[in-house]
């Protein structure tokens, strides 16, 4: 736990224009003892992208029930010390979705209200990641009425790789929450991006050439946006256009991201695969190609070495 609140320390590394630096990371906190060192967001990152949802035991079960309790009963340091116990076996990301649920299904007993007003107090003075999660999660399922009136706070802290994920399902309901998150994923490089590429919907031409040009360079791996980036560039549909060198080399570097398959499934989940391959070989005869690109070509020979079309595509460009 931190000795100052987690919002205030953010907001003392905001720069001139109210962003944090792309370096920047949360100062290692005094109570973690464990050796080993993650980014901003990882831990979350892999659970998302590596882990099958585990159900909560009983007796976690039972915490985050009490913890509740104390929420609408008082006092508050109860439920923040109820909450924290629980997240010492439990990361915020695991139960997230359980507290939402248990909000919305006892609405006759928990007011809804009253469990925002509880979040606002987590977001804005807890020392703990874990309790600013909570209090993050708290308004996944807010109305918009209920979340524009702090949506500085949560943008200052969507901008931190630890949050991003948790501030983007409340960013999202806002009246310009998609520009929102085109300005959070331009300006966060990490998991931060990752997640925000998940969320960012290609709304207008600026967005999709985002996508085209920066939508594999996350700071992670680039596989873990490369579908991302594929599908909202609107690759595919290009790939039947007159390209430029550019257009190419950004849908080439997409495809390398999209072909690694060892973080996270790609290529396997692109509609046609083969089609969008062999458009793609075409489009290469036009161009002055990079090593990157012969790598690219090189992979698609070993995968699809079976396709007759594939290989000679393959083998006029390589030989």
């Amino acid at each position: 736990m931190y000795e100052r609140p987690i919002l205030a320390i953010i907001r003392d590394n905001l720069d001139s224009d109210g962003r944090l630096p792309r370096d920047f990371t949360m100062p290692k906190d005094p109570d973690d003892e464990n050796g080993l060192l993650f980014a901003d967001g990882a831990q979350d990152g892999i659970t998302c992208f590596h882990t099958q949802p585990v159900k909560m035991n009983d007796e976690e079960a039972d915490l985050l029930v009490d913890a509740l309790n104390a929420m609408l009963r008082g006092p508050l340091d109860t439920a923040d010390e109820l909450f924290l116990k629980l997240t010492k076996t439990r990361r915020t990301i695991e139960f997230a979705e359980d507290l939402c649920e248990l909000v919305e299904k006892n609405a006759d007993s928990i007011n809804p209200a009253h469990a925002y007003s509880y979040g606002k107090h987590l977001i804005a003075m807890a020392k703990d990641k874990e309790l600013v999660k909570i209090g993050l999660a708290l308004h996944h399922k807010a109305p918009e009425d209920k979340v524009k009136g702090f949506k500085q706070i949560i943008t200052d802290l969507a901008y931190c790789n630890e949050f991003t994920l948790f501030c983007l399902p409340i960013i999202q309901k806002l009246e310009d929450g998609n520009h929102l998150i085109f300005e959070i994923a331009k300006h966060v490089y990490g998991w931060g991006r990752v997640h925000a590429c998940e969320f960012l919907e290609p709304e207008t031409r600026e967005i999709k050439q985002w996508f085209l040009t920066e939508g594999v360079d996350n700071g992670v791996l680039p596989p873990y946006t490369a579908l991302k980036a594929w599908n909202k560039s609107d690759a595919a549909s290009l790939l039947d256009s007159r390209l430029t060198q550019e257009d190419f080399t950004c849908i080439s570097r997409i495809l390398a991201a999209l072909l690694d398959e060892g973080p996270c499934l790609g290529i396997s989940l692109v509609e046609d695969p083969e089609n969008a391959i062999r458009k793609f070989l075409n489009q290469a005869q036009n161009f002055k190609l990079s090593p990157d690109d012969f790598e690219v070509i090189k992979t698609i020979q070993e995968r699809w070495n079976s396709d007759e079309l594939i290989a000679s595509l393959c083998g006029d460009l390589l030989y």
